[in-house]
């Protein structure tokens, strides 16, 4: 717990100092410049390292450094590559983050850095990662991080009061008609991790038994109707606030979705990711209607019943 406590405050430390450093480089040239020569070093050391390894892997006839070498490449491109002007107006046709703001940069970087390197980060340690139990009290940890990050993203208290970030962020009351409409989207979320399921099942199924006993490892400390519910508004009010709330706005429904599933690290290379995405993209097309709220009452309801259920099983 003390790990998560000071992994959680290191992140949300260096956020404040990007959401602070990206805002002031905006009108401060000097501060632009060494943003970009800060996150240029950065992707330039990756991206030699990365290389290095890929040679040495080569030329030693061994691929036991491919995958990890791969992913140093790989984030390093994400990274540095988004610093470039011509990069930024391309995917500006596609996203609607501005190409010439600063923090819609850093923010594209790390998100793409992100979107690249999780998969192959997850390839490189397959064999090291040993998926434990996950406690109550972890989860609020990683809620309360990710609920900071993005009120930091949108620049709350940089460039915007309290009142407009919650704006920003789509946080706002619901009618009863929209908590309903939230609620029976829980059956198309279940209708389509189902569907995921039972392909995986069927074009996967080693991995699909192995991905069930990996999930009941992690939520065998919350399989009970009090830690399925704090997990399910854990995860709902955590993730929601920051993808659907921060990012969506900035860089879309199907970038965001695809950094959102990819970061679903527990489910590796399974056709239930797909599954993830979808599900993504339908909370976001419902936080596009109807705010971030509505999407919060879909993923927490969802989360909280899945648990549940598996723990039934």
């Amino acid at each position: 717990m003390t790990e998560t406590i000071g992994l959680a405050v290191i992140t949300v430390g260096v956020g404040a100092l990007l959401a602070v450093w990206t805002s002031s480089a905006q009108t401060n040239r000097v501060l632009g410049i060494l943003l970009y020569v800060a996150f240029g070093l950065v992707s330039a050391l990756l991206v030699l390292a990365g290389a290095g390894m890929l040679l040495l892997g080569e030329a030693a006839g061994t691929a036991g450094t491919a995958p990890a070498g791969g992913a140093a490449l790989a984030v390093g491109l994400g990274l540095g590559l988004p610093l470039l002007p011509p990069v930024r107006r391309l995917l500006a046709r596609a996203m609607p983050f501005d190409p010439t703001s600063i923090p819609d940069m850093v923010g594209l970087a790390i998100l793409t850095a992100t979107l690249v390197g999780f998969p192959l980060l997850g390839v490189s340690t397959a064999d090291d990662v040993a998926y434990r139990p996950v406690g109550a009290d972890e989860l609020v940890v990683q809620t309360v991080m990710f609920v900071l990050l993005a009120f930091l993203a949108v620049g709350t208290w940089i460039r915007r009061d309290l009142r407009s970030a919650v704006r920003r962020l789509g946080l706002r009351l619901l009618t009863p008609r929209e908590f309903a409409i939230a609620l029976a989207l829980v059956l198309v979320a279940f209708f389509i991790s189902g569907v995921a399921g039972a392909l995986t099942q069927a074009l996967q199924p080693g991995l699909e038994r192995e991905l069930e006993e990996r999930l009941r490892t992690m939520t065998q400390e919350v399989a009970n109707v009090p830690g399925a519910v704090t997990l399910g508004l854990t995860a709902g009010i955590g993730e929601e606030i920051l993808f659907r709330g921060a990012i969506q706005p900035r860089y879309g429904i199907v970038f965001t979705s695809l950094v959102f599933s990819v970061t679903h690290v527990q489910y590796g290379f399974s056709v239930i990711v797909l599954g993830v995405f979808l599900l993504s993209v339908l909370l976001g097309l419902e936080r596009q209607r109807m705010g971030t709220t509505a999407s919060i009452v879909t993923h927490a309801a969802y989360n909280t019943v899945a648990v549940l259920l598996q723990s039934t099983v």
